[in-house]
């Protein structure tokens, strides 16, 4: 593509070169990924600076550079006050703005994304829908999967994904819009039809620092440059913020509070049965999710597909049919129960032990760790959570990256033991889970939290194959349960 052409809409310095007949072959963030032809996006990061590596770029074939200062390089430099802006509009313009062709709904906030779009979507495949997912599970295109590692895959991928789903046929695109990538600017350019907010509670603090930023971060989503309608939690309290003060027409769901959408009645226990609310529509739900974290994200599901038209004879059906979600309060039955989910905040993982209380006869064992070279603060409270809401805790590893898993349990720990003395530490993943299986009675319930669907363990750097539900069934047929 002309330089010309994927330059346009994009702002530039004064002192940036012209727009020119230049042919484009290819768009890289990483010097090491640029070939013949290509643009290179000199950003920087809160480690790494890209103008560092302009020069390897140019070695490679780069052509021009991206960038927010003149750098001497020898290519084309077009600069740009926001290189990470400047990206996601130039990778919009590089194919072709397929985003434009298709109807967005993105979902945001901190707990229940990925099982509101996966909700969302199974409910628009019911209205005869061509519909792609984007978030934490992949990418799924008209039933086809494509991995993907990022929640919100990077702007040039992210465009490239619109095209595929462009060229599919795709109508609808159902996407988790992540606080990193509202903050780091990838969805510059892209209007949603429907954007959404689920919740807010504490994570992502070794990025964001305190709260309050969190919330301005995901709040801030909520324009008229970034959607045409707000769908919004109002029992949350950002909720509320967010409500109060967007300029986007807005529709509401929750339990506690008025809103357009909302539930009585519920039982929650065992899948969940109640009566819905929606825009003065009166109809019972069932659906095969447990937990009032579920209803909720239920809820917000309903009230985005009724604002596109889908009738509730097709949301109810849609419901009833529905699969669970990957490493969402997946329960694995034999002689054991065990549950296995993505829980790895500490509302979440309160959220998740509160569900599985209801459906524990004996005793309820938590199996979990925190991620490592991230938000340190919450660990110590999942911690005392943990200790609070199960009867027996098994601490151990989860992505420790690249700190050492004995400092985060011992952090964990620390939480814990200001509540009870009823816990275990096991480093190594596998052996907690096979410790908590064996010993649990049938009338209890193992909760193994933080995970999920999770192909992989990351530890040192390095990414290794690791399934806790493997794990589970491996544990079952090893020891004949």
């Amino acid at each position: 593509m002309k330089l010309k052409e994927l330059l346009e809409g994009v702002p530039l310095l004064e002192g940036s070169a012209e727009a020119d007949e230049t042919e484009i072959a290819a768009l890289s963030m990483h010097s090491e990924g640029c070939t013949e032809g290509a643009m290179f996006f000199a950003i920087r990061g809160g480690k790494e600076d890209g103008g560092n590596y302009v020069s390897d770029a140019a070695a490679r074939g780069a052509v021009a550079v991206v960038t927010e200062r003149p750098l001497r390089s020898g290519l084309i430099e077009i600069l740009v006050p926001d290189a990470r802006a400047a990206l996601a509009l130039i990778a919009g313009n590089f194919y072709y703005n397929a985003h434009r062709e298709l109807k967005i709904i993105t979902v945001t906030g901190t707990n229940g994304k990925t099982t509101t779009c996966r909700m969302i979507s199974e409910i628009l495949r019911a209205a005869d829908k061509n519909v792609a997912v984007f978030g934490t599970l992949g990418v799924t295109i008209n039933g086809r999967e494509i991995p993907s590692e990022l929640t919100t895959p990077d702007p040039i991928e992210l465009h490239r994904l619109f095209q595929i789903a462009h060229l599919a046929g795709v109508e609808y695109v159902v996407m988790e819009a992540s606080a990193h990538a509202i903050a780091l600017k990838k969805l510059t350019g892209i209007r949603a039809k429907v954007a959404v907010f689920t919740n807010l509670t504490q994570d992502h603090l070794d990025f964001f620092g305190d709260m309050e930023t969190y919330g301005k971060c995901k709040a801030g989503y909520f324009t008229k440059e970034n959607a045409d309608f707000a769908v919004v939690n109002s029992d949350d309290e950002w909720g509320r913020r967010i409500i109060a003060e967007t300029p986007l027409p807005t529709a509401t769901y929750g339990v506690e509070n008025p809103a357009d959408t909302f539930a009585i009645d519920a039982d929650c226990t065992s899948g969940t049965r109640c009566v819905v609310n929606s825009f003065d529509d009166i109809f019972e739900l069932v659906t095969p999710f447990s937990g009032e974290f579920n209803l909720y994200n239920a809820l917000a599901a309903i009230t985005v597909t009724r604002l596109l038209s889908v009738n509730t004879d097709t949301i109810v059906r849609a419901f009833f049919r529905m699969p669970e979600v990957a490493g969402r309060f997946n329960i694995i039955e034999s002689t054991k129960r065990v549950i296995i989910d993505f829980a790895h905040t500490p509302d979440g993982l309160k959220n998740l032990l509160t569900a599985a209380r209801a459906i524990t006869r004996g005793r309820l064992i938590v199996v979990f760790g925190c991620g490592g070279d991230r938000d340190p603060k919450k660990r110590s409270v999942m911690g005392r959570i943990a200790a609070e809401y199960a009867d027996f805790g098994v601490l151990t590893s989860d992505n420790s990256r690249t700190e050492d898993p004995n400092d985060i349990i011992r952090q964990i720990e620390n939480g814990y033991k200001e509540i009870s003395s009823s816990y275990i530490t096991i480093v190594e993943r596998s052996s907690a889970i096979t410790y908590a299986v064996v010993v649990a009675r049938p009338e209890d319930v193992v909760v193994i939290a933080g995970k999920g669907a999770e192909p992989y363990m990351d530890e040192g750097g390095v990414k290794r194959p690791y399934s806790d539900r493997a794990e589970v069934l491996e544990i079952f047929r090893r020891y004949n349960l």
